[in-house]
């Protein structure tokens, strides 16, 4: 699989050349398995429509309103016209599921069906799973932080303490 870092799309490891095929930067083999995938453009109610199905999914996205040459956008207080979700690496193939699913691509992306790509994505998945904390692990830190949060506060109340009674007498209160 290669990944553009300004397009941020993936395309086939059979792909022609070293250069991205929309900016002619050159492409990477080894993405990390957190970067960001453009995966579709929308905008208006399509755009809600897929924030709702990966919101449903538990898939983390961003959207970014593709640059245009015009501001009326600002002056009207419109909606943007186009915006760019993205999602991490590791849950493309999951969140092209759902969108092909919605019905939001007009033409889904025949990038994603390459064998080797499959397998990046997979490996990413795996490697994405390996980092995350177990919910023992979670649970213990929670409390934990918890604990040495009160602790702060309460070290920090019988400080506070301790010098207003060396205060107190010199004020003479």
């Amino acid at each position: 699989m290669k990944y553009c870092t300004k397009c941020k799309k993936i395309y086939p490891s059979s792909l022609a050349g070293e250069r991205c095929p929309s900016c002619s930067r050159k492409l990477i083999n080894d993405p990390n398995s957190f970067s960001p995938v453009n995966t579709v453009t929308a905008n208006g109610f399509e755009l809600e429509r897929i924030r709702a199905a990966l919101d449903d999914a538990g898939i983390a996205y961003s959207v970014q309103q593709i640059k245009n040459d015009t501001g009326l956008q600002i002056l009207n207080a419109a909606p943007p016209e186009n915006c760019a979700v993205y999602v991490p690496l590791c849950d493309y193939d999951t969140a092209v599921d759902i969108l092909i699913g919605i019905g939001a691509f007009k033409d889904p992306p025949s990038q994603h069906l390459d064998e080797d790509t499959f397998r990046a994505i997979q490996q990413a998945k795996d490697d994405a799973k390996e980092r995350e904390m177990s919910p023992q692990k979670s649970l213990f830190i929670r409390i934990f932080s918890l604990i040495a949060f009160l602790a702060v506060l309460t070290a920090v109340a019988y400080l506070t303490d301790y010098l207003l009674s060396f205060v107190t007498p010199l004020l003479g209160w």
